[in-house]
């Protein structure tokens, strides 16, 4: 440890000493020194932080750009900056705010990501004391820390655009329920969203457009968590924007219909109607109310004078449209795999504001009824996507043109084609009712990285989305129910039983993306009556990996094959590893980013089927009927864009199909048809026409 004796510390006070010279010799040593274990638990053990602490607090220039780096260094490791108190913490933003060099400001920087990082979902065990939570006191005492960080995502310097946007993005992560709302106001005040847009826009080099994307990515998650967040007149935000979006309407004189039912609630309990978007649904209409006061007041009292089922509810085609667009943007589900930017996106308010204007303007030319309601829905969420399609390179001002600007006409002759004519047999309604999209019970054997051979049972069905079972460990194989199949809506779930051995976590659940690119898994203890939650389902498999689908008939008549064998490309079975500690990790790691253990053997029993990337078994699974394994061999053909294998299946899409197109031709093409509902009242009998005269109300 000699080195240790060139860094100026004194081992009584543990105070820096006075040299500025050789202090900042030694804080330049230490930058190097402190990434080695040994020395950094040296220099803890004879209070070496406490100096530091107090460097950066009292120097400036390259002394404390050295000492930040030699902080950022100490961080790296798993130990030893727990006792980091406020007072620091709060010196650190002010360094940020203060200061503008870049050797500066990168480490100040660093330290506050690794702060708002070290919370409750650190992998570190060791320091989670921190988080957003304390980042947020710290900035209470420098109100200009996030406008100079959104300043500074327009600096003309590269560093500190892309340091700010690094630290924004690891607040946007970490951020508690406790503080998410008045987070996201404060960054929607400063505008950071059309901040980050125009940077989209500004052709973005590599390193930039990768944080740009998770930007983009964190704000649908954020705004995925505000959507299942429930309205509550309890909660004093929320019963605030419900009346100023009442008083916004100016209808308190307005006679005829109870309050809420004025401005396009269903009922006088307002709060109950957010149930399928949320608070993100009422921040939405909130702001629609807010940009043009004059214009949603003359709305609201146009739909009042029209007859009552001619109205187009306002809040609820507000709600819906939150909707539609959440699921175009997936926020939704809250997770997303794309790679492109969607500036768009980060208009939402915009977006939404524009498409309630396109809702009200097919409602009125449809001459529709609250009964048409949904075949509106329908019609505006065929022209989202075809105004949305490529929407990055789509400005605000071609996205309002198509909205408002295409005729009716157009836009349901549109609709009834991609009714009639869709390439993309996954992408029809109709499947989505089908056997896949209810689900079965279907076996899946070993995913690599799962430690072992799962087990098998039955069981029941708990809830609509996925079903559990038992853990008989005689069973090599495992028997799961996929709740929605591989269906586009919901996506799909199946849960897996994990042998007990070595482990306290016995289950493993499926669920399969919207986007039907990545199959999601997580491990459990237990079986779980609540609805798995996206974030609980860490692991992942990226189909588009995926090169081969192995079945049955490429196993029958191989020889049983060693513990840890693979399919090779050839469709035969080849013994590629035998040992696990051979395995290549360079070629797993790009499949499922972690280290693999051995792959389960492939069973070949007759209703089994397995999903290849190149010699690896990704996944396999065994269903229990005949049906099931042509519905989900098809489905993964589906997914492959690959042609139907099963004539059952192949009939049986062609008639959920037609049935679809004929149910959805009748409901979109009967314009200005009012279609009866419910029992139709038997009229008189004519005069004259004698008698035994009868109506026969059976169909025939």
């Amino acid at each position: 440890m000699s080195n240790l004796a060139q860094i100026p510390v004194s081992p009584t006070t543990a105070g820096p000493v006075k040299d500025d010279k050789v202090l900042k010799i030694a804080t330049f040593s230490l930058q190097k020194y402190l990434k080695e274990s040994e020395f950094a638990d040296e220099f803890l053990g004879r209070g070496g932080l406490q100096s530091l602490c107090e460097i950066i607090k009292t120097t400036s220039g390259n002394t404390l750009a050295y000492a930040l780096n030699s902080l950022t260094s100490l961080m790296d490791h798993d130990h030893g900056w727990e006792t980091l108190d406020n007072d620091f913490i709060v010196s650190i933003v002010a360094i940020l705010v203060n200061q503008t060099l870049v050797n500066i400001c990168r480490p100040a920087t660093a330290i506050l990501i690794k702060l708002a990082c070290a919370d409750k979902t650190s992998p570190n065990t060791n320091i989670q004391c921190y988080g957003y939570d304390v980042i947020h006191q710290a900035m209470l005492y420098q109100p200009s820390f996030l406008p100079t960080l959104v300043q500074r995502l327009q600096s003309q310097d590269y560093q500190l655009c892309l340091n700010s946007l690094s630290l924004i993005n690891a607040l946007l992560k970490h951020v508690t329920d406790l503080y998410r709302v008045e987070f996201t106001a404060m960054l929607d005040s400063l505008n950071v969203r059309k901040t980050v847009s125009r940077l989209m826009n500004d052709h973005p080099s590599d390193e930039l457009a990768e944080h740009l994307i998770e930007f983009q990515s964190l704000t649908i998650r954020n705004a995925h968590r505000r959507r299942k967040t429930q309205v509550s007149l309890e909660n004093e935000r929320h019963r605030g924007m419900l009346e100023d979006i009442w008083n916004a309407a100016q209808v308190h004189d307005v006679q005829g219909t109870t309050k809420w039912k004025k401005i396009g609630f269903s009922t006088e309990s307002p709060q109950r109607e957010f149930h399928r978007a949320g608070y993100f649904a009422l921040e939405n209409m909130y702001a629609f109310t807010k940009k043009d006061q004059e214009a949603f007041a003359k709305m609201t009292l146009e739909q009042i004078n029209r007859p009552e089922d001619r109205r187009c509810p306002f809040a609820k085609a507000s709600v819906e449209v939150t909707d539609l667009l959440s699921d175009y943007w997936e926020i939704s589900t809250g997770y997303t795999t794309t790679t492109e930017f969607q500036p768009l996106l980060l208009s939402f308010d915009a977006i939404h504001h524009v498409t309630i204007q396109a809702f009200f303007r097919l409602f009125q030319e449809m001459e529709a009824t609250t009964t048409d309601f949904p075949k509106v829905s329908a019609l505006v969420r065929s022209q989202i996507k075809h105004a949305l399609r490529g929407d990055g390179s789509r400005s605000m001002f071609e996205f309002e043109r198509a909205m408002l600007g295409t005729p009716y006409q157009v836009i349901r002759d549109r609709r009834l084609k991609e009714l009639e004519w869709a390439d993309d047999l996954l992408g029809r309604e109709p499947i989505n009712g089908g056997d896949m999209g209810s689900g079965g019970d279907m076996g899946s054997g070993g995913v690599m990285g799962s430690g072992g051979v799962m087990g098998s049972g039955g069981g029941d069905t708990v809830q609509a989305h996925s079903a559990y079972f038992p853990l008989p460990m005689s069973q090599a194989r495992s028997m799961s129910t996929g709740a929605q199949g591989m269906s586009a809506v919901g996506g799909s779930s199946l849960m897996s039983p994990l042998p007990t051995a070595g482990s306290s976590k016995r289950w493993r659940f499926y669920r399969l993306c919207p986007n039907r690119r990545i199959l999601n898994y997580g491990d459990f203890a237990e079986r779980s009556m609540c609805e798995i939650r996206q974030e609980d389902l860490q692991e992942k498999i990226d189909l588009t990996f995926v090169t081969d689908i192995h079945t049955h008939s490429m196993l029958a008549n191989q020889p049983k094959p060693p513990k840890s064998a693979y399919f090779a490309p050839d469709n035969t079975l080849t013994t590629v590893i035998t040992n696990a500690s051979s395995i290549s990790t360079n070629n797993h790691s790009s499949i499922m980013g972690t280290s693999p253990p051995p792959s389960p053997a492939p069973v070949a029993d007759p209703l089994s089927f397995a999903l290849i990337s190149g010699n690896t078994v990704l996944v396999q699974f065994t269903c229990l009927t005949s049906t099931q394994y042509a519905e989900w061999t098809d489905g993964f053909n589906l997914l492959l864009d690959r042609t139907i294998a099963n004539k059952d299946t192949a009939e049986y899409v062609h008639t959920l199909t037609e049935f679809g197109v004929k149910i959805k031709l009748l409901g979109i093409g009967g314009d200005r048809i009012e279609v009866p509902h419910g029992n139709v009242d038997i009229p008189s009998v004519p005069p004259g026409s004698g008698t035994g005269f009868h109506y026969n109300t059976k169909v025939v």
